[in-house]
């Protein structure tokens, strides 16, 4: 009885010891199993609304529409007071085209008028170029310059010039596809009068 049991313990202990233990530890380890790829992996891909609010923004092919202040007149959209004719409309749009990441082309349209004065109107074409740094998840910045030509209409009295312009806002992300931003503005005459101007100028855009 005694040698039966004995027999019995030696044959276990030999095929306990002849196991392969890369094969067993291949059948417990689950962590690159096809059949589940996100069990025990700490390297899945984030989720789509975890990206980052300025990640996308300044890709390549990517189209950019902004409304911003002027040092000038100052109003997004519409700027009305009391009295019947002492209001203004103003309007300063802007577009842009990322060629590359990064660098973009664009073009700017600004509109004034006034019903004081006859009838003072104001308006502005410019083409310019910029480049964009995405610097955190929220904050980035996007400096542009460009030419833009100047044409008034002031009491009957007309004049146009041209200038160089600057402006260099810093934007915040607020989700993605949407950001507000500020920035100093500089102008300055080419043609059509002297000095410049300095002004801190709010943009409001999106990208598609």
């Amino acid at each position: 009885m005694k040698s039966i049991f004995a027999a019995s313990l030696l044959l276990t202990l030999v095929a306990l010891t002849s196991a392969d233990p890369a094969a067993a530890y291949a059948a417990d380890d689950t962590s690159s199993d096809d059949s589940a790829p996100f069990a025990n992996n700490t390297k899945t891909a984030p989720a789509p609304f975890a990206v980052a609010p300025s990640s996308g923004f300044g890709a390549m092919d990517q189209w950019v529409l902004t409304m911003r202040t002027t040092s000038d007149n100052g109003y997004f959209f519409f700027h009305k007071k009391s009295g019947d004719d002492n209001w203004e409309l103003n309007l300063h749009p802007a577009i842009d085209y990322f060629i590359t990441g990064r660098f973009s082309v664009g073009g700017t349209v600004g509109i004034a008028y006034s019903p004081a004065n006859a009838g003072s109107t104001w308006l502005d074409i410019g083409a310019r170029a910029g480049f964009n740094l995405n610097i955190t998840d929220h904050i980035g910045w996007w400096p542009n310059v460009g030419v833009s030509a100047h044409h008034e209409n002031v009491n009957h009295n007309s004049a146009t010039s041209t200038s160089l312009n600057v402006f260099a806002p810093f934007l915040y992300h607020l989700v993605p596809h949407l950001f507000a931003g500020v920035g100093p503005s500089f102008s300055f005459l080419i043609s059509g009068g002297d000095g410049s101007a300095v002004g801190l100028d709010f943009v409001l855009g999106g990208w598609l």
